[in-house]
């Protein structure tokens, strides 16, 4: 096999599990440990992976704020998957923090079935959608205005939200590993971090190209979620 082809073999093995073990390429790609080292260096000079002792593991890129108008058909198939095996959740007569974002708002076509629920956002397009129904009570967390989300951000709605306590919460990201959930900003990780604990159920909803990836706030521990649902399985991650 050549250099090109093993270095791709690799990126591959470290785009699917973030990290790469040398005794482990060498047994698959039938060189010896000596040629993988040096593979892994040439992956770090091109800023791709970073050794570590006996491997090494993926360079993440650092996720940025896009506008909600740009991120409303990315993965839109990924999502509707997430949001039908997430439906199974819900149930009339309960109380509903949701996150804002796109994936969640996918939610909406499950939650308008219902009777007799309160749902608390932040999110003004989802809070829109669900005035529309009046089986569906909503509740719009209060603040300034960040127009490129159109989410409602500061801290007079963070201390309205620690008021509240909910059966569940569906919680959407741009960026997760083994490890942690992130934000792409402090106070968005603050509310989102406070709908997890005053939740009773806290539910990770989030596509697998958002996998590996990280961003400015850490606001939870991956591991920590009740639950974690993608459109395919996240090795180390209990899906759903």
């Amino acid at each position: 096999m050549f250099l090109e082809e093993r270095l791709s073999f690799i990126t591959n093995k470290l785009n699917e599990k973030n990290r790469v073990n040398v005794s482990d390429l060498s047994e698959q790609l039938k060189v010896s440990e000596v040629t993988i080292r040096k593979d892994l260096k040439e992956l770090e000079d091109r800023k791709i992976a970073i050794r570590t002792h006996g491997g090494a593991i993926k360079v993440k890129e650092h996720v940025l704020e896009n506008p909600i108008d740009n991120k409303i058909l990315d993965n839109i198939g990924l999502k509707k998957i997430i949001a039908k095996k997430a439906r199974k959740y819900l149930r009339d007569d309960i109380t509903i923090f949701l996150d804002a974002g796109t994936t969640t708002r996918m939610l909406i076509e499950y939650i308008s079935k219902l009777k007799n629920v309160m749902v608390i956002t932040y999110d003004l397009d989802i809070a829109t959608l669900l005035s529309k129904y009046n089986s569906i009570n909503t509740y719009l967390l209060g603040g300034y205005i960040e127009k490129k989300t159109r989410t409602s951000l500061s801290i007079e709605g963070f201390q309205n939200l620690s008021s509240f306590h909910g059966d569940i919460c569906f919680i959407g990201t741009d960026a997760f590993d083994d490890e942690y959930v992130y934000s792409t900003s402090e106070n968005k990780g603050k509310i989102k971090n406070m709908m997890i604990v005053n939740s009773e159920i806290s539910i990770l909803l989030c596509d697998s190209t958002k996998y590996g990836k990280t961003g400015l706030y850490s606001f939870y521990k991956s591991k920590n979620f009740d639950y974690f649902i993608s459109d395919k399985k996240i090795e180390g991650l209990s899906n759903v």
